[in-house]
């Protein structure tokens, strides 16, 4: 299983979660590029990462009983290495106020939040993996306990596989706030 999606959408508190729950193992992506050397630089925005050196990093990492969380999940990783990736989606409202806690520059807030409307990582995901084995989950003003049960509900098949369910492109245009979240040089 994969869980990816746009910084603050609730990945990683959901993995834990999820994984201890399913008794999977936990392979954090970031925390591998970290500790294995696989970061190249630090930018303003972030950290720059060698995604051929994470990849193969990975492939010793991933067994068929492990959860994979990390918003690069569909850079890193094969189209084999997944049964089912969930794309954790996040209102670019409530996104706004989780950067604005963690002290992102408006520039990396403006990247990720625009992301998150036109669903970068959705569109991603689906490419890499394939829609069969692509789900959307809603965290918004959720609690994780709640996205946690809604990820297992489709991990066993209890619940439908969704793609293209979040519009926040809608939302925003009729809320007239493009101007907002998008930032025209």
């Amino acid at each position: 299983m994969v869980i990816t999606g746009n910084p603050g959408v609730g990945k990683h508190t959901v993995a834990k979660m999820v994984a201890k729950k399913l008794d999977l193992k936990l392979i954090d992506i970031n925390t591998v590029a970290i500790k294995k050397n696989a970061i190249i630089m630090k930018d303003n925005i972030g950290y720059v990462v060698d995604l051929r050196k994470l990849s193969s990093l990975l492939r010793r990492e991933i067994t068929k009983d492990c959860l994979v969380v990390g918003h690069l999940a569909p850079y890193v990783l094969k189209k084999g290495d997944a049964g089912l990736v969930i794309v954790l989606r996040r209102s670019p409202y409530e996104l706004k106020k989780v950067y604005a806690k963690r002290g992102y520059s408006e520039q990396k807030a403006i990247d990720n939040i625009s992301s998150e409307i036109i669903g970068v990582c959705l569109y991603d995901a689906v490419k890499k993996f394939g829609k069969d084995k692509v789900a959307e989950v809603d965290s918004t003003t959720k609690k994780a306990e709640r996205v946690t049960d809604e990820i297992i509900s489709i991990f066993k098949r209890k619940s439908k596989r969704l793609v293209g369910k979040v519009d926040w492109l809608s939302l925003i245009v009729k809320n007239d706030d493009l101007q907002k979240f998008f930032v025209y040089r």
